[in-house]
């Protein structure tokens, strides 16, 4: 009967290393790399209900609003899956949120959660800056609630959700009300220049 060929640890290891890491998608880049030419839409979102949106998962907070809900008001829900992927940017994905303790940069729900995740349409924006086409950023990922629906139904009206128009009105899966009723939610709507 043959013997089988083992590799040598360092073999393994080396082809291990050699092979591309693959992922599901692009990954997330964070808002640090959308706010040197996003000047006004970063400075919006910084203080916007979404950018502290994981600070609502923290004990006390909301108390109201959690015991509608049926939460508790007193558990910290930071570490809590369910809560985490609508309060967190990119939660699960590469270049997205882990955890509070080594990815707390991407606490809060970020630019490429409304925009999708950024590595290949970030790409496109830095070498063509005002050049580029609308269509070749959307081709590439780039995603935008004010235009779908579905981008924002990701978290409203998700089926983890707690918060639905039966615990209070305002907690609809309308985008088009949620828009116009939560202005503060993210950042002004500006512009565009060219076909972008």
């Amino acid at each position: 009967m043959p013997t089988k060929k083992l590799l040598s640890p360092l073999t393994l290891a080396l082809t291990l290393l050699a092979a591309p890491v693959l992922h599901a998608g692009p990954a997330f880049v964070g808002p640090e790399n959308c706010k040197s030419c996003h000047k006004d839409e970063y400075a919006d979102w910084e203080r916007s209900k979404h950018a502290r949106a994981f600070e609502l998962l923290q004990a006390g907070k909301r108390k109201g609003a959690k015991k509608k809900a049926g939460l508790d008001p007193d558990k910290d829900y930071t570490h809590d899956q369910k809560c985490l992927k609508c309060h967190t940017t990119g939660y699960g994905e590469p270049g997205g949120f882990e955890s509070i303790e080594t990815t707390a940069h991407r606490a809060g729900i970020g630019c490429e959660m409304c925009h999708g995740p950024g590595e290949r349409y970030r790409e496109i924006h830095k070498t063509q800056r005002l050049d580029f086409k609308r269509a070749d950023t959307k081709a590439a990922g780039q995603t935008y609630g004010s235009e779908d629906p579905q981008v924002c139904k990701k978290c409203h009206g998700h089926a983890d959700s707690p918060f639905t128009s039966k615990v209070d009105d305002k907690y609809t899966d309308d985008v088009g009300a949620l828009m116009k009723q939560n202005f503060r939610a993210f950042h002004d709507f500006y512009e565009l220049i060219g076909d972008h």
